[in-house]
């Protein structure tokens, strides 16, 4: 009894020590060696559209999820390789939420990186997770009525959670405002601890992420959830407000469209799943059906990246297509579903 009384002031006694150090000097330490360990120290806000990547970044140590990979922005605060230098003009510029970004990967596994790197066009990618077409009208306005950048042909990435997020954003600000509060309330010590504990904030991270992957089975997770994630407005009937959501994004893409139509800028609309479209869609999907139509007399090119994910489904199956393309417990494309994309658009756009 004595021995386990002993073992447990150790134990004790030691943790106490390395809280006191990490407190101390954990977050001087992870400056030191270029790591981000909370989103919010490279996403800010931006006072003419929103929020964006924070400008200047270089480090080997960007964290999404259960990732660590290299993130560089220019000093606008676009993603990019951290070599070339910033240009003025583009060729050809992206836009959209967290796919386009390439969230959780460096750039050239993206499939903006990799569009440029295979096609030598000079690209900018405009992207930041969560983006929406309000904010994208509000970001290429800005950029280009203040001579910050231009662009010949801009592709716009309209995912499938642009629908819920443009309404959260206009049209349900007190709801919006209540969930944040809740989600606040919620994470409190999680904050807590990345704050002023970050080292101890990242080995449970990490271990959390591991019991997730390697010991939890059937982890329900909220975007592969038949009705909870923000991909199924696309394939549930009676959706609520849908058609009053899906005239507020439409409205947001027209103003969009006749911005670019006025500074004679090529249009394009980008489409592709989310795994759970992937699960409960169907390759004509009314997502893929509502953009395409939209595009008649208003694109330059539709880009259906949406399809060819459901054209290797009649040879294999929906387990291994998304193990296949997209991220281990994540919502988002790996590299090789970057790649798909990738390809899609070099066929497409030349």
């Amino acid at each position: 009894m004595r021995k386990i009384n002993l073992y447990i002031t150790i134990t004790f006694y030691t943790f106490f020590l390395f809280l006191l150090i990490d407190f101390i000097l954990g977050e001087k330490f992870l400056k030191r060696i270029g790591f981000i360990y909370q989103e919010d120290l490279y996403r800010i806000k931006n006072y003419h559209y929103d929020y964006s990547l924070k400008e200047n970044l270089n480090t080997k140590f960007a964290n999404w999820g259960n990732n660590y990979y290299t993130l560089c922005t220019d000093s606008r605060g676009f993603k990019f390789d951290c070599i070339e230098n910033e240009k003025k003009h583009y060729q050809i510029a992206f836009i959209g939420d967290s796919f386009t970004e390439g969230i959780g990967l460096p750039y050239e596994n993206t499939f903006v990186g990799q569009f440029k790197i295979k096609t030598g066009l000079n690209a900018v990618n405009l992207g930041v997770a969560s983006y929406s077409p309000s904010i994208f009208l509000k970001k290429i306005k800005y950029l280009i009525n203040n001579n910050i950048i231009s662009f010949d042909h801009l592709v716009v990435s309209i995912d499938l959670t642009d629908l819920e997020d443009d309404w959260s954003r206009q049209y349900d600000e007190n709801i919006n405002k209540t969930k944040k509060n809740h989600f606040s309330e919620k994470f409190n010590l999680k904050i807590f601890l990345a704050r002023h504990f970050p080292i101890t904030y990242l080995i449970s991270k990490k271990v959390n992420w591991f019991i997730k992957l390697n010991v939890l089975k059937n982890l329900n997770v909220e975007h592969l959830d038949f009705s909870l994630n923000k991909a199924s407005w696309s394939y549930i009937e009676n959706y609520p407000k849908l058609n009053e959501k899906l005239e507020l994004n439409i409205n947001n893409m027209n103003q969009i469209y006749s911005f670019l139509k006025k500074n004679n800028i090529k249009f394009s609309i980008l489409v592709y799943p989310h795994q759970a479209s992937i699960l409960f869609d169907k390759k004509d999907s009314l997502y893929k059906k509502i953009w395409k139509d939209y595009c008649k007399n208003k694109c330059y090119r539709f880009i259906d990246a949406f399809t060819i994910f459901f054209v290797e489904l009649e040879s294999s199956t929906k387990e291994k297509i998304m193990s296949k393309y997209f991220i281990k417990g994540d919502p988002h494309f790996n590299i090789y579903g970057n790649s798909v994309i990738s390809k899609i658009l070099m066929k497409e756009i030349f």
